[in-house]
């Protein structure tokens, strides 16, 4: 069998399941398992397979089906530029939460420190640090599996000396915020959605990732009822949100302090981050 007969083959397996963009993850999953790019699957799709390729690749075709996402079954991401390591205790990053990198660049904030709570694979921080070579970066998480992660990825992609790490639940551990800017991608999932999320979110991302308490916001309850305590003048806090957040936590910002809120949609014209300024 060849590369365009297997894809024609498994298809309509993906299409059944709702998986999105199916002939891209089927090439995804052929170039990782063969090392075929999928440029190359397409100018020579007549490339043949052999049996023992087929029955390998239909094993991870399998896992697929049953809900697995790829970035667990290989366990690695891609997030901008950069290329992650991710296992099951950290989130797989998602396109959505480039726009947060989008806004400190087209905003052209300028930044020397920042602190990225609940970093998970530290997807957010080391794609700010790629941009920019003088800044520093402290990030948190609550999980020490998560920042192991973070500090294999800072490795990585070369931005270790660039960063410090903190086994923190949000900011408890912290009396002052002597940074430029505060980051985070909170989990914002109200607990009573989380049994409709897809499969592969529900039972592969953690839970403490996802689960935003009982509407969706106490992440950032905490996180700003912190600040309003601790912060310092002038500290830029720029937080991932929901599509329909964006009214609570405006509100909530200004409950605390915060000033100079400004929303920002993702590409489907959504909003997805907010920006505010204590």
């Amino acid at each position: 069998m060849n590369i365009e007969k297997f894809i024609k083959k498994h298809y309509p397996e993906f299409k059944a399941k709702g998986i999105n963009n199916p002939i891209h993850e089927i090439r995804y999953i052929l170039e990782e398992k063969l090392k075929i790019s999928r440029e190359v699957q397409i100018f020579k799709s007549g490339i043949t397979l052999t049996e023992d390729q087929i029955l390998d690749i239909e094993k991870t075709i399998e896992e697929r089906i049953k809900g697995k996402p790829l970035s667990k079954i290989f366990k690695k991401a891609y997030f901008r530029d950069i290329k992650l390591s991710i296992n099951k205790h950290v989130f797989s990053p998602r396109i959505d939460s480039e726009v947060l990198i989008d806004v400190v660049l087209q905003q052209k904030i300028k930044i020397k420190n920042v602190l990225e709570l609940g970093t998970g694979s530290g997807a957010l921080s080391i794609s700010l640090l790629k941009y920019f070579k003088d800044c520093n970066a402290l990030v948190t998480d609550i999980s020490k599996e998560a920042i192991y992660m973070a500090k294999k990825n800072a490795i990585l992609n070369n931005t270790i000396n660039q960063m410090r790490f903190l086994c923190c639940d949000w900011l408890s551990c912290f009396n002052n915020l002597n940074f430029d800017i505060l980051i985070s991608n909170p989990p914002y999932v109200r607990r009573n959605d989380i049994a409709s999320l897809e499969k592969e979110v529900k039972k592969h991302d953690p839970l403490n990732s996802i689960d935003g308490g009982f509407d969706g916001l106490t992440a950032y309850r905490k996180i700003l009822d912190r600040i309003n305590k601790i912060g310092k003048e002038n500290l830029l806090v720029l937080f991932e949100i929901g599509f329909d957040q964006s009214e609570q936590v405006s509100e909530i910002m200004l409950k605390n302090g915060l000033n100079n809120i400004k929303i920002f949609k993702d590409y489907c014209n959504l909003p997805r981050c907010i920006l505010g300024k204590t």
